[in-house]
C-alpha cells in the first residue's frame, strides 16, 4: 500500500471528513482514503463510458470494408497531373 501525507488541507475540508468520519464511526484517515477511493472510481467509471460511446460513433459497419489509402493517394496525385 502506499502511504503519502497531505499538507495545507483546507480547514473546511478537514472538518467536513471529521465530521463524515464521526457519522460513519471510523477514522479521519480512513474517511479521507474511501473519499479518495469513490473518487477514482467514479472519474474511471465516467471515462470508461465516454470511450465506449466514442468507439460505438465510430465502429464501422461489419459489411463496410476499410478503404485502401494507397488508390485514394493515387488518384489525388493523378488528378494533379
Amino acid at each position: 500500500m502506499a502511504e503519502f501525507k497531505i499538507r495545507n488541507l483546507d480547514e473546511r475540508v478537514a472538518g467536513v471528513l471529521r465530521t463524515r468520519a464521526k457519522t460513519h464511526g471510523v477514522s479521519m484517515e480512513e474517511e479521507a482514503r474511501r473519499a479518495l477511493a469513490e473518487s477514482v472510481t467514479v472519474r474511471r467509471d465516467a471515462f470508461a463510458r465516454r470511450a465506449a460511446a466514442s468507439r460505438a460513433a465510430t465502429r464501422r459497419a461489419k459489411s463496410r470494408r476499410a478503404s485502401d489509402s494507397a488508390a485514394l493517394i493515387r488518384k489525388e496525385r493523378d488528378a494533379w497531373g
